[in-house]
Order: structure tokens, then sequence, then C-alpha cells
């Protein structure tokens, strides 16, 4: 049933106002050169303003604006659908660009031709609902719209065609079977490539949210695949790079697949059961989280403060993404473990952000393993860490999650439960550094030391510092020492920067026999994590010195406290009696939460 006109001007502006703002539209840079979509908003303004929106469809367009004859029939003709989808991005383009400052907006939602107007809030107000310009950050809809095109080898070699084809066919079909994510089908989107279209054509034709894109390119004896992430009007927002040895490709199509698809994941309840799909300033959103989640992975002092700057400036522009604040939780989490924050800072934090994230998306799984870790790697609290990996993994889980899960349960000395959770994690994202770490660390204090020199000692040069450091350890208990020396001859000093790895040469060259860096460093009292002062004294045999800097290790809570009855850097200390007497009070200080 129609509006009447009356009734119309109750919910709208004035039209002075919404004309004006028309006319400022029409004259846009945005709409420049293009009478028809000018013509079609005009007609959509005019046309709501009447009172007669709710009436707008394909055929009223079609035969009202254009005048086809016969009468305009949507099953055989796509124009109106595909100059709406147009008008639709334009618009968000001009309001994200010139527009933006405006005081009022015009707005094509999706599922209907009427148009909408409302007020722009200005950028010296407050922002809400997600973004700076107060719009929600997701809209009605059913899931995400993407597309991957066809990837590129730039070599213009028959294999490595035909590995791009095979790149791009796996990708296809590995975000195809994602939960909210919907994959153009390669047969419409590879016509438009093969035709010349232009990527935003395409994107506003098949209204998608992303596009997907990539190269292979080889040299030096290895496969280099670079993957962006677009939105519908081409502008890169997000990219990765993958490489591997040119006599290591097996799965390498399938590994990057899983790994883009674990980096890619909606972690939006809303929007994996396809109730709303992603507003004008979401992708950007995701992409901040995609490139704060890049830096996390690395795992360094200076990439895990980078990380956290973007994760808050995301929860600051856009407050009501959950993901931002799990990946503060996240963060503070990581930067307590590498000792660069304390434990009541990093608690007091990543307890508001996880409890803010369950607040805003109850079934997030990111979330609920942002929760779980506080209660592992914080509190050290058993029963609540299983519960909250638990609930994180019924949701569908992430890798992050299962790789903390693993470490956990190492902790807990449940090896083949910890290496079931690490394999599942790897099969989720075969590239992460995390991974590499916690893997390296973990079958370490396992005294896995054969099955940590088999993985890992062939990739020993890509590994990250701390990976790296504990495979020399694996090889000094439980190889040769070659490595290990290896390893300590090659060390790059500044990669030591976390507190935990501060003395990771000279603790090296300890354990091989040559103690005086060591000791000079011990002497000196080099700033550093207690439990690396007390393993650094261990390689050089002084036990008190050990035992006083473990004692503090516990006092203040640091994670590496964890690693005491594991540690076989310890050993020469075990069954006396001070060490008893150390460990007594390590389980009394966990007993509570244990």
């Amino acid at each position: 049933m129609n509006r009447s006109p009356a009734a119309s001007a109750k919910t709208i502006p004035s039209r002075d106002l919404v004309r004006a703002e028309l006319k400022r539209v029409q004259a846009s840079n945005a709409l420049a050169g293009s009478e028809r979509l000018q013509a079609l908003l005009g007609f959509l303004v005019e046309e709501t303003l009447a009172g007669r929106g709710a009436a707008l469809r394909e055929t009223v367009i079609g035969n009202e604006l254009y005048g086809r004859e016969p009468a305009y029939d949507p099953r055989i003709d796509s124009a109106v659908r595909v100059e709406v989808r147009r008008l639709r991005r334009k618009l968000e383009e001009y309001y994200t660009g010139e527009g933006a400052a405006n005081e009022m907006r015009i707005d094509l939602k999706t599922g209907t031709y009427a148009a909408t107007f409302s007020r722009q809030t200005s950028r010296s107000e407050p922002e809400h609902q997600g973004t700076s310009a107060g719009r929600p950050l997701f809209e009605e809809g059913r899931g995400a719209a993407i597309a991957v095109l066809p990837f590129q080898a730039l070599s213009g070699d028959p294999v490595d065609d035909s590995f791009a084809q095979g790149l791009t066919d796996e990708l296809i079909f590995a975000l195809g079977a994602a939960e909210g994510l919907h994959v153009a089908s390669r047969g419409v989107t590879f016509w438009g490539i093969g035709n010349r279209r232009a990527m935003a054509d395409i994107a506003a034709e098949l209204d998608l949210d992303a596009l997907i894109q990539g190269t292979v390119r080889r040299g030096a004896g290895r496969m280099r695949v670079t993957v962006e992430v677009s939105n519908a009007r081409g502008f890169v927002v997000w990219s990765d790079r993958f490489e591997a040895a040119e006599d290591d490709l097996v799965d390498f199509e399938e590994k990057i697949a899983a790994t883009m698809l674990n980096r890619l994941r909606l972690d939006s309840s809303r929007m994996r059961a396809n109730e709303i799909r992603p507003g004008p300033e979401a992708l950007d959103a995701f992409a901040q989280i995609a490139r704060a989640r890049q830096w996390l992975d690395r795992q360094t002092p200076d990439s895990l403060r980078k990380a956290m700057s973007i994760f808050e400036e995301v929860a600051r522009t856009a407050p009501d993404y959950a993901r931002s604040h799990s990946g503060i939780a996240d963060c503070a989490c990581d930067m307590f473990r590498l000792g660069l924050m304390g434990h009541a800072e990093a608690r007091s934090l990543a307890e508001r952000a996880a409890a803010q994230a369950i607040l805003l998306d109850p079934s997030s799984a990111e979330a609920h393993a942002a929760r779980a870790t506080i209660a592992a790697w914080l509190d050290f609290n058993r029963e609540d860490a299983e519960a909250s990996f638990s609930i994180s993994t019924r949701l569908g889980g992430t890798a992050r999650a299962r790789r903390v899960f693993g470490a956990f349960l190492t902790i807990l000395e449940r090896h083949e439960e910890a290496e079931a959770m690490f394999r599942s994690a790897r099969e989720l994202e075969p590239f992460s550094i995390q991974q590499d770490i916690a893997e390296a660390v973990c079958h370490y204090q396992s005294r896995r030391f054969g099955v940590l020199l088999a993985r890992f000692g062939p990739r020993r040069r890509e590994l990250a510092a701390e990976a790296r450091f504990h495979l020399a350890l694996a090889d000094i208990f439980g190889g040769e020492g070659k490595l290990a020396t290896e390893i300590a001859e090659q060390w790059d000093e500044p990669n030591a920067t976390a507190s935990c790895l501060a003395f990771a040469r000279a603790e090296l060259e300890a354990w091989l026999g040559n103690a005086d860096r060591a000791r000079r460093l011990l002497a000196a009292h080099t700033p550093a994590s207690e439990f690396a002062v007390a393993t650094l004294a261990a390689a050089v045999g002084d036990g008190g010195h050990a035992l006083t800097a473990l004692t503090r290790s516990i006092a203040a809570r640091q994670m590496d406290r964890a690693w005491i009855r594991t540690d076989a850097r310890f050993d020469r200390l075990r069954n006396t009696k001070d060490f008893d007497a150390l460990m007594a009070s390590y389980a009394e200080s966990t007993a509570a939460n244990r």
C-alpha cells in the first residue's frame, strides 16, 4: 500500500534540503559523465519524496525511466539491477570522500529501490554505531559477497601458469565453503575479466563486497605468491605474501588457501548466520584487523606494539566491532608473555577487552579464545581455560585458540592432546610464525627434541628468533650441538629485543662451553626477564643465582614460570633441597587456580 505524500513528509527531512543534496550529488565527481546514473538517482529520490518509494520495482523503473518497448522484463534484462548497484556504490564512494562533511546523505539500501535520507554526524561529534560517520558497520543482508579473480603468473612459464590456475581454484573452493561468505561463480567472474571489464564494474554488477586477486612469481629457487584483497572500487585494502622453496611445493596451493580462509574468516556470528552483510566501512575495519593480526603473528616487541595500536584505533572508530576488542585482549596476553607488560596491567586490559568482545558478540569464537588465553596464561586456571577453549571450539574455533590450548596442555604435561591441537591449528593456518614458536617451545619443553630437530631443523633460517633459540636448545640437550653452534654464531642480536631472549646468544655459547659472555652479562645485571636470568645462571653453573631469579619470576607471576617443572636447563638443580622448596612455593602459588 502506497504511503501518502503527507505521511512521507513526516518521516523525511524537508524536501528543499533533500533536493539541494540531490543536486550536490548529481554534480559530484562520483557521478561526473554519467547522465544515466544522475537521472536514475533523481527519479528514485523524487519517487520517494512523493511517497511512492515502497512501490518502486524493476519494472516501474525500467518502463517509466528508460521507456522500454516492449515492456521491461527483469527476468531477461538486468539493466536496472546493474544500474542501481552501480549507483549504490557511487553513493558510498561520494560519502566517504567529497561528501563526507555534508549535513545529510542519500542512500539506497540493499533490497529496496526507495531512497533514504539521513543526517550525517559531523567529524567533531562523538562517534557511534561503529563508524566515524555514525552509520552501522553492518547492514541487513546475507553475508559477504566476494569474487576470486584469476591469479597471474608473472613469468609466463606454463608451469607457473598451471600453478596460478590451481591456486585460484583452491581459493574459490576453500572460501566457498566458509560460513557467511558467498563466492561469485568462476564462469561469470572470468567472463568479465576475459572481456576486459573493469574490476569496479564487475563488483557493481555482482554487488560484491570484496575481490581477491594475486600474482605468482618464481625466482632464486623460491616460489612467491602475493594475495590482494580489494574493495568494490578496486582499491587494495589488505595483502599477504607466501613463499616456499621450489623443491617444497607439495600442497603449497592448499596451504595458501587454508591460511587465507583462516585469515579472512568472519568472526561475526550474525554474518556467519547470513543475517547481515558488510556496510561501506566494514571492509576497511576488517582490513585493519587483518593487518593487526599480521603484526601480532610476528611476535616481536615492535610488532606487538604496532598490532595493539591498530586494534585500539579500530576499537575507537568502530566500537561495536567485537574483533577489535578480542584483538586487544590477545595482544595484551602476548605482550605479557614477552615481558612487555606486567601481570596486573595485562590482566586488567585483556579482561576488559575480552568481556566487551563477548558482550558485543556472545557467539564470537575469537572472543572466547581470548577469554581462554587469559585463564590459561594469566590466571593458570585450568578449569576456566578448558571451559572457554571448549566454547571457542564449539563456535568454530580459530588457529590461535588451538595453538594456545596446545601450549596450555603442554604445561599440564598432556603431550598427546597438545600435539593433536597443534596439528589442528596447522591445518587451519599452515603459514604462521606464532605456530612455529608455539610448536618449538612446547616440543622443547615436552623433551621431544628429536621431533623438534626433524621438523624445524631444515627450516632453521626461516624461523623467528624465539623458535630458532628453542631449536638450538633441543640440539644441545638432545642432539649433537652442531646446529646449536651454527645458530649461536649467526645469531642476530637486534632480534633479541624481547626480555625473554635478551641473553639468547650468550646462553647458547655457555651451554656449548664458552661461558665468558654469560658471566659478564650476569655481573653487569643486564635487563632481562627473571626467567632468562635464571636460565643464563644455570648455563654457567650458578645455582644460587638461578634459584633467586626463579623465586622473583614466581613472585612476579611471569609467564615463563610455567616451564620451571619441565625445562631441561634446570635439571642440574633438581632433587636438591632448595629446588624442592622452590617447587613447593610454585605449587602453592598456583594451587588456588589449578
